[in-house]
């Protein structure tokens, strides 16, 4: 049925392109004076990113939404978030031309969003753009009437048709030409597309009996994607998955857990996984873990450090729970706020020294030139062994890049360990451990004397909890006090800053004394969790009341009690799709947290409706994913323990 629809939606897309083709036609004059000023003010550093552009935008909001409908116009919604590279490019080569801004001020209302500050516009596009172009990414690119509803979409445009790829100023010449010349025949268009993922996003029927055929079906697919050779699953890019290492190392097959034992090895030996100052790059972009995408998400450090540790608790292997002290150490280095909460992200582009002005390239502060190097590591011994232990090349290591923006850069690598580095030098442990300290301070001391890294400095809730989480487990279970400390101050921090307790009303996120948007299910869920995971550490009941108070809030505000299962925003949404997601991505899916936050609440307190709701969630995710279990790995994690409960 998915595919119909898609199908369908494609076809929806090829019209309406078609048609954009057709009535191409002269751009008229826009009003030059408008800017981006209007983002200079809100608490997003993307958005602020934008504000000297000249394109006139709006934020997501009441006013943006009102012009739009008294002047007629279509809406050019732009999603990204501040370490999106690509973002960075079509801000610079588009949204900072002064004629591209003239077409989109004088025929378009422009609104830009930070997707981590509004997942849901940027999940209901998303699906949009994806159901009609067949792939997504960011900068997302939507074109929409006035009331929201997506007509045509994209990814990144250049600012110019070139090679077969359309152009962001032809584009909005052919689109400004369609609205006026026939209105009537985009909004059909659109209100098409609308009903298309109305019906896509509808719930089905839950299972009547819950059953180990998800698990058996989703351990086939983990088991055909799997690579063999370089671990993890599918062809490049590579993407952590932690959910689904997660499941993986708690499943009771006895083929599962070597796969994410694998995957996890291959990642911490390769250029993924920071050597330098700990921590895990975004994804690779090539199927050897070499070369990465080099911003560091909160969410991607927090959920490999689980998964370390639980490959630790696993295997008992050592360099497992040094994996999670490499991790979290990091983050409280450098992610963390004064006031106790943990930021957003690092970017992946910063300044390039040695360029006039300081423009700003992917991975300049993590890569490494070879006169860099030399420069660093003056010593040809050290220099020597750093070649070998790190696989470094003159000519560069990155030569896996597929857009070749790494030509000459070396990452590095793990391409030795310590017995092969001591039999190619003939040398001793004490030899091996103590070069492998001089050459990583001395690399360090010269990487911290360039230009630092931008911070996106906005505290997110749900990555938040992802985090005290993690740092709960870790403190209790590896005997690190600190590791529950901090995780304590993050607790009490978001409880203070972003919680109404009043009413009942957590938020999305906060920055310098601003909250956002009432946050999403996901947040409820995955701070609660965190909560309770405070509470396994040291007993302190509050922490169990205030997880009680936000499941509760998250049962009034977004269960289904239809079908089952919660939905990502409360009925009193904006929008015109109201997702209720089961998969998870790069991060953890909102039913599959509150799954294991309802299962150990019920154990805990032994009311009854949580164990109710958790069924039915489950009971429905069952009959949506039932084609494609393998994606909701989250959900998975916790079937065994639903299964018990169903028996007695």
């Amino acid at each position: 049925m998915k595919h119909s629809l898609c199908n369908t939606s494609r076809a929806c897309g090829g019209l309406l392109f078609a048609l954009l083709v057709c009535m191409a036609g002269p751009a008229g004059a826009g009003d030059q004076r408008a800017g981006g000023w209007r983002l200079a003010g809100e608490s997003s550093p993307y958005l602020q990113l934008h504000a000297d552009n000249p394109v006139a935008w709006y934020p997501w909001g009441a006013a943006a939404l009102e012009r739009a409908r008294a002047e007629n116009k279509p809406l050019f919604i732009s999603i990204g978030y501040f370490t999106c590279h690509w973002c960075h490019v079509m801000a610079r080569e588009s949204f900072s031309d002064p004629a591209i801004a003239a077409l989109l001020n004088a025929h378009f209302i422009a609104i830009k969003i930070d997707r981590e500050q509004r997942p849901d516009l940027d999940d209901a596009y998303m699906q949009y753009v994806m159901l009609t172009s067949g792939h997504g990414g960011w900068p997302l690119s939507v074109w929409a009437t006035p009331q929201g509803e997506p007509f045509y979409g994209g990814t990144y445009f250049p600012p110019e048709t070139a090679h077969g790829r359309s152009g962001l100023r032809d584009l909005l010449e052919r689109i400004s030409a369609a609205w006026r010349e026939d209105e009537a025949g985009v909004r059909t268009v659109a209100q098409h597309a609308v009903a298309t993922l109305r019906e896509r996003g509808r719930s089905v029927s839950p299972v009547q009996q819950l059953t180990d055929a998800p698990v058996l079906a989703a351990r086939r697919e983990y088991a055909a994607q799997y690579d063999e050779l370089q671990g993890g699953f599918g062809p490049a890019p590579k993407f952590p998955q932690p959910a689904r290492l997660l499941f993986l190392l708690e499943d009771s097959d006895p083929a599962s857990a070597p796969m994410a034992l694998a995957t996890l090895d291959h990642m911490l030996a390769g250029g993924i996984h920071d050597r330098l100052d700990g921590g895990f790059h975004r994804y690779s972009t090539d199927f050897e873990w070499r070369v990465p995408h080099f911003e560091k998400m909160l969410y991607d450090q927090a959920l490999m450090a689980r998964a370390c540790l639980s490959a630790w608790r696993k295997s008992g292997e050592p360099h497992y729970a040094s994996c999670v002290r490499d991790v979290l150490d990091f983050t409280l280095d450098a992610m963390r706020d004064r006031r106790g909460g943990f930021y957003a992200a690092l970017a992946a582009d910063s300044p390039v020294a040695d360029k006039e002005g300081g423009h700003a390239q992917e991975g300049a502060y993590y890569t490494w030139s070879w006169p860099q190097l030399a420069a660093a590591l003056p010593d040809s011994t050290l220099r020597e062994w750093a070649v070998a232990r790190y696989g470094l090349a003159e000519q560069g290591n990155a030569l896996s890049d597929p857009l070749g923006e790494m030509a000459g850069r070396n990452v590095l690598l793990l391409a030795l360990d310590d017995d092969a580095l001591a039999q190619r030098f003939a040398v001793g442990p004490d030899t091996v451990r103590q070069r492998n300290v001089q050459v990583e301070e001395l690399l360090r001391a010269a990487r911290r004397a360039r230009p630092p890294v931008p911070v996106d400095d906005k505290i997110v809730t749900a990555w938040n909890g992802y985090q005290i989480t993690t740092l709960a487990l870790a403190g209790r279970e590896l005997d690190e006090p600190r590791y529950s400390e901090a995780a304590t101050q993050a607790a009490d921090f978001l409880l203070d800053k972003l919680f109404d307790d009043g009413q009942g009303v957590l938020f999305r996120d906060w920055r310098d004394g601003t909250r956002g948007v009432p946050g999403f299910q996901e947040d409820y869920a995955a701070l609660a969790q965190g909560l309770l995971a405070l509470y396994r550490t040291g007993g302190e009941r509050r922490w169990l009341n205030s997880a009680q108070r936000l499941a509760d809030s998250m049962r009034a505000r977004f269960e289904d009690r239809e079908a089952g299962g919660f939905f990502s925003t409360g009925d009193d949404t904006e929008l015109w799709l109201r997702d209720k997601p089961a998969e998870d991505g790069a991060t953890l899916s909102g039913n599959g947290i509150a799954i294991q936050l309802l299962l150990d609440l019920d154990r805990l307190t032994g009311q009854q409706g949580y164990l109710d709701s958790a069924r039915r969630a489950a009971a429905w995710a069952a009959a949506q994913l039932a084609d494609y279990p393998a994606a909701m790995p989250a959900i998975l994690q916790a079937w065994p323990r639903l299964l018990i409960v169903k028996a007695e």
